[in-house]
């Protein structure tokens, strides 16, 4: 089957596919031609984009280092970068070899080693750096003909590049098969304009006739993990975003999924989705309200996208604690509805106030007491919503408070989580009490804010004035740099930035390797323990 399959593959790729590949070196190489024909087809399928957009981001030739396609899906800050391979047979994947000089090729190009690169990858090596910096999700693909899977051994390779660059506390990289199950349903995208139909099971459930049908009720957070299993980002083409890699509100959302999943449908919000078309199944249950059946055209979730992702990310992690939760939904059909209710519904369902974390400041007294003490030495102190600094020289916020307190601390897990996860230095159930356990004098306070703006402006500067592993270095190292400034002796200025600089270069080379990916180095409070240890004794 794999075979007929396969050639189905061929013939999108020779009728459709080929006129948008850089065909100049091919030189009569079918396999060739065909193995640029699966990164075109995975490139668009998970950066939703046409062939023709995506052409220049096929790189795959001499001197690739092993990378056949790379792009940056903005919208969802995600780094795709691509090895594909053209199995004659429809059987085989991507051999060992292929995969260790991928592994190789994506350190390269994470540390901006462009020299070791072709010039089709020259070419969009500025969008690349940008978006390296943007600090995305990394996503390696490998992309196939074959509904197999990797050998053991070329998923060994894959696994220790995953556990070298992430940690507990975070997934930066991950990696997944691009394979023919895959190719066969984007090329069927590409042709027909996939629809994201599926079948909602309701309990409690209810209608909203008038002015136009809507459906509302409890649905298993299951059978939501089930819809992004099999439609994935196109439930969120309406959504002014797409779920975000790593967030705060993702880890809370992900964690109640799996300690207290009876709980769930108490503690979220719910999702609000459009669809083309509403149609309850005929199955026999009259008008009872414990459960129905519907089928929904064309659904997207214009609101839960968040809540959408985690239960996935939930589900994958621990499906039998997932089948307990429950999440309210609420679907409008768009048949008989306004022309522009869609655009409406979800502007308004994305434009509501919502109580976040850190709102829960304007009630605690220990900040009450901060800005009291603030007030009486002249300077504004703003943690509330809505509260804007007038003058910065006589003006701080609550989160540069927390981020001066956290980099300038003696304990280096403070640094690292101002890096991984800054939004929780002002959560009341995050590492926001670690920081404010202690009286905050006013005076010492505000010195402190205006030393870390003057450390914090210096590296930015420093980034912007370097490109490459240099500009990296100080971009995903500026949290750990601060801490030098702030913490040895010395004034803060752009001489001993250079030489903090030049010494965590030589520590990072010596410790963890030249081509180790910074922006997970900086994130892992051990080995920045190590790089700090090292530095300091020879400064």
């Amino acid at each position: 089957m794999s075979i007929i399959l396969s050639n189905r593959v061929r013939n999108h790729i020779e009728s459709i596919v080929k006129e948008h590949l850089y065909l100049d070196d091919i030189n009569g190489d079918e396999g060739k031609l065909l193995s640029r024909g699966i990164a075109a087809i995975c490139l668009a399928g998970l950066a939703g984009m046409q062939y023709a957009q995506v052409a220049k981001y096929i790189v795959d030739g001499t001197r690739d280092n092993g990378i056949d396609g790379v792009i940056f899906d903005s919208p969802r800050n995600k780094l795709y970068i691509v090895q594909s391979k053209w199995s004659t047979k429809g059987t085989s994947t991507i051999e060992t070899g292929e995969v260790r000089k991928f592994i190789s090729g994506v350190y390269d190009l994470l540390n901006e080693d462009w020299k070791k690169f072709n010039s089709r990858v020259k070419s969009i090596s500025q969008e690349i750096s940008d978006a390296i910096r943007n600090d995305p999700e990394i996503i390696l693909v490998a992309a196939y003909n074959s509904d197999n899977a990797l050998s053991a051994d070329a998923q060994a390779i894959v696994d220790e590049f995953l556990e070298d660059n992430n940690s507990d506390s975070q997934e930066v990289v991950s990696f997944r098969s691009f394979d023919l199950k895959r190719i066969l349903r984007t090329i069927k995208a590409v042709k027909s304009g996939t629809k994201s139909d599926v079948d909602v099971n309701l309990l409690q459930w209810g209608e909203q006739k008038e002015p136009y049908y809507a459906i509302y009720g409890k649905i298993s957070c299951a059978d939501v993990a089930e819809w992004y299993a099999t439609h994935e980002d196109l439930l969120f083409s309406e959504n002014i975003r797409n779920t975000l890699p790593e967030s705060d509100i993702n880890i809370q959302i992900e964690s109640a999924l799996l300690r207290q999943p009876a709980d769930f449908w108490y503690l979220n919000n719910g999702i609000t989705a459009i669809a083309d078309e509403v149609i309850r199944k005929p199955i026999g249950l009259g008008d009872q309200k414990e459960s129905a059946f519907w089928k929904v055209g064309n659904l997207k979730i214009v609101n839960g996208a968040q809540t959408t992702g985690s239960i996935a990310k939930a589900y994958a992690k621990n499906p039998k604690s997932v089948k307990k939760a429950y999440v309210q939904i609420k679907v409008i059909s768009l048949d008989q509805a306004p022309i522009d209710i869609a655009n409406r519904i979800t502007t308004a369902t994305n434009t509501q106030n919502r109580v976040e974390a850190k709102d829960f400041l304007a009630i605690d007294p220990i900040q009450d007491g901060i800005g009291e003490s603030m007030k009486k030495i002249g300077i504004q102190y703003c943690y509330r919503r809505g509260e804007r600094v007038a003058d910065v020289n006589h003006g701080l916020e609550v989160q540069e408070l927390a981020t001066a307190l956290a980099v300038s601390s003696d304990n280096m897990t403070s640094v690292t989580v101002a890096k991984r996860n800054v939004g929780s230095l002002t959560d009341p159930s995050g590492y926001y009490s670690k920081l404010f356990d202690k009286n905050i004098e006013a005076n010492a306070a505000w010195e402190l804010v205006k030393r870390w703006r003057i450390a914090s402006s210096i590296v930015a500067t420093y980034a912007a004035q370097h490109s490459g592993r240099e500009a990296q270095l100080a971009v995903h190292g500026n949290r750990f740099i601060e801490n030098v400034l702030l913490t040895t002796k010395g004034s803060i200025n752009s001489k001993k930035m250079e030489k903090i600089h030049l010494s965590l270069k030589a520590a990072i080379d010596k410790l963890y390797g030249a081509d180790c990916y910074l922006a997970v180095l900086f994130k892992n409070t051990k080995k920045c323990e190590a790089l700090r240890s090292t530095i300091t004794t020879s400064m």
